[in-house]
């Protein structure tokens, strides 16, 4: 019993469960940010795909770094032998499939924004985050198309709805680069994706309110497995 709740410990730790509301939140909030849209059974889907996609980029990023991390991260899932290296690997290619195909369902629109999203997030993990500069810009640009996938548009004159919660991220990533960041300061995404609904001309405050609503799984699952 004790080795099955390590290695799901081990499970939550790689895919960083608790920040992953954060994903949903996004295009959660592009969704009422645009006064919502029909067929609603999209919501859902584009949702969940973001999570995909988030989570995939949270384990790709453990696989490109497995070398670094044998040194210096002992403790981390994959170094520990808590998850294979191997099995790492196939859950991130298998939960980027995923957020691809889901965000298919959802509609040509969404299928082209995940795809750049996906793009996004291996040309991160390959490449982009030995750079100082270009690691934080990068981040930002996957949160934009991640509030985009809700959005399902953009009209220019709305571009600033995205561009907020990309500038957010890029912010605290640049930030992380001197100091490490509170799960505060990462979860302050949902406040903005709430703030941009409000702000919105097609957003109202019920739309806001459930993006907020977010901030309780959020805390809640941060909480239990920090106490884990």
């Amino acid at each position: 019993m004790t080795t099955e709740r390590s290695k799901f410990l081990a499970y939550t730790q790689l895919l960083r469960l608790p920040t992953t509301v954060t994903a949903m939140a996004d295009p959660l909030a592009g969704w009422f940010a645009i006064g919502g849209g029909v067929p609603g059974w999209e919501l859902p889907v584009v949702v969940v795909a973001s999570a995909c996609f988030y989570t995939a980029g949270a384990v790709l990023n453990d696989c490109f770094d497995y070398d670094l991390d044998c040194v210096e991260h002992g403790e981390r899932p994959l170094p520990s032998g808590a998850v294979r290296l191997k099995t790492a690997w196939v859950l991130g290619v298998a939960l980027m499939i995923g957020g691809l195909v889901l965000a298919g369902f959802a509609g040509p629109v969404p299928f082209g924004v995940g795809g750049f999203l996906g793009a996004m997030i291996l040309f991160y993990n390959a490449w982009a985050r030995r750079f100082p500069t270009l690691r934080p810009l990068v981040l930002g640009a996957c949160r934009f198309a991640g509030f985009l996938l809700g959005m399902r548009c953009l009209p220019l004159w709305l571009a600033w709805m995205p561009a907020l919660v990309g500038l957010y991220a890029t912010s605290i990533a640049f930030l992380s680069m001197r100091k490490p960041i509170t799960s505060r300061l990462l979860l302050g995404i949902i406040v903005v994706d709430a703030a941009v609904v409000l702000l919105s001309p097609f957003g109202d405050w019920v739309g806001a309110l459930l993006v907020l609503s977010l901030l309780v799984p959020a805390f809640a699952l941060g909480k239990v497995f920090a106490t884990a």
